[in-house]
């Protein structure tokens, strides 16, 4: 498994030096990513408004929406034509984005059912383990995005975001910590599962990038 992650890992810089060589391409990719913050957002609301809504879950989700609009716009500064919603068309493999994001949803919350039988606990531990590990995934693949755009001499860049993504991280563990006496070894399995979802859904990315 730790050999199918690290080939993962080793493939991500080499697939998006492909996408972002083809205009057209690298429009459809940044419209994901924005699919996928937006995914983000939407579900942090729909399962964290009630009376305990904090403001770090107003601000993560808040964050996660402007997320999703900065990288809408950055597909107009590659394609200045580009505007287009969600439709599978004018994004990279997006059912598999979507069964990605799904899949990892469905993992965590099995995981959790198991232990935690309080609703109100359970729903948060949720919305704590999906995000940390989606975006401990994205931190993956922004760095290295990030450094391709860096090296191509691009306009966007993703450095704000990243330091945005590292506080949710921080946050996000502390509660984890507090409210799972075994948060190190569950999070170690859901991130050892994620892999492997993750290597399915990048596997297709990889083949789009060849087209």
């Amino acid at each position: 498994m730790g050999h199918a992650t690290e080939t993962t890992n080793h493939s991500i810089p080499e697939v998006l030096k492909a996408i972002v060589s083809k205009e057209m391409n690298h429009a459809l990719w940044l419209n994901t990513l924005s699919l996928l913050e937006h995914i983000g957002s939407r579900k942090i609301l729909l399962t964290q408004s009630s009376e305990d809504t904090s403001e770090m879950i107003l601000r993560h989700a808040t964050e996660e929406a402007r997320h999703a609009l900065f990288f809408k716009k950055a597909a107009r500064t590659i394609q200045p034509e580009f505007r287009s919603g969600y439709q599978n068309s004018s994004l990279v493999r997006g059912t598999a984005a979507r069964i990605y994001f799904a899949k990892l949803d469905t993992l965590v919350r099995r995981n959790l059912k198991k232990v935690f039988t309080d609703e109100r606990t359970f729903t948060y531990l949720a919305y704590l383990y999906t995000t940390t590990v989606i975006e401990k995934r994205a931190m993956v693949v922004y760095n290295a995005y990030d450094e391709i755009l860096n090296q191509s001499g691009s306009p966007i860049r993703l450095t704000n975001l990243i330091l945005e993504e590292e506080g949710h991280l921080s946050e996000m563990s502390a509660e984890m910590y507090r409210l799972d006496p075994n948060a190190e070894q569950r999070l170690a399995l859901l991130e050892a599962e994620e892999a492997k979802i993750f290597a399915r859904f990048w596997r297709q990315i990889g083949e789009f990038s060849l087209n």
